[in-house]
């Protein structure tokens, strides 16, 4: 015997989704999708300042070292507000420079004259534009202290604490017994045992400090 089952109950079955319905699930589907580019946008953030920090604090560690290892200066200069077209108005550029004839000790203002984009002297370049533009020099708490750990515990905050003029530089000389010395933008020297430089992210949410010791060439990272 041949049996029906239920009419409203298949109807039920094969209907399909309302407009409202799917209206309800676009609408969720675009808050899923715009939560992920804000995560997505926020991590790279964090994600270019950090291999920013890594290459900051791999050229000062590679300055030291090949001092040493070669028996004459190497220096890393530091231009705050540097880009690839120009050394003013850009989120900052630092380079490798090496000095085989020792020249630039005797003469720093020699360094800090040259023009480091194309130099057959300077071995590496960086330019912060190149990290996904979001990455600045810059210190989040200018002239605060504390906020290094020992041994650098009373060293204030800066963007660059050696740097100076416009555009803004300055250079840090490693010799080959492993000692650091600093140099502002007139070519002087600057008598101060430690230094710091700073990077943040565009957002100002995040900072990298860095600590340098002028006496053992010794580089700290520290962030925020």
């Amino acid at each position: 015997m041949r049996t029906h089952g239920n009419p409203a109950k298949h109807e039920r079955r094969i209907r399909g989704f309302t407009l409202v319905e799917v209206m309800v699930v676009v609408a969720i589907i675009g808050v899923l999708a715009a939560l992920s580019m804000v995560a997505f946008d926020s991590l790279g953030r964090r994600g270019a300042l950090q291999n920013a920090a890594f290459d900051m604090q791999g050229v000062l560690s590679t300055a030291r070292a090949q001092a040493v290892s070669r028996g004459y200066p190497m220096w890393v200069l530091l231009y705050p507000t540097g880009g690839r077209k120009e050394m003013v108005g850009g989120p900052g550029a630092f380079f490798l420079v090496e000095d085989s004839g020792g020249g630039y000790v005797r003469a720093p203002a020699g360094l800090l004259g040259m023009e480091p984009r194309g130099s057959a002297l300077v071995s590496a370049a960086y330019f912060l534009e190149d990290y996904s533009k979001g990455v600045r020099f810059e210190a989040l708490k200018p002239g605060e202290a504390g906020q290094y750990a020992q041994p650098f515990a009373a060293l204030q905050v800066q963007t660059c604490g050696f740097c100076s003029g416009t555009p803004l530089r300055g250079a840090i000389a490693f010799f080959p017994d492993g000692s650091a010395r600093f140099v502002n933008s007139q070519g002087e020297y600057v008598f101060a045992k430690n230094q710091g430089l700073a990077l943040s992210s565009q957002d100002r949410k995040s900072e990298y400090l860095f600590a340098i010791a002028g006496p053992t060439g010794y580089v700290a990272a520290f962030t925020h």
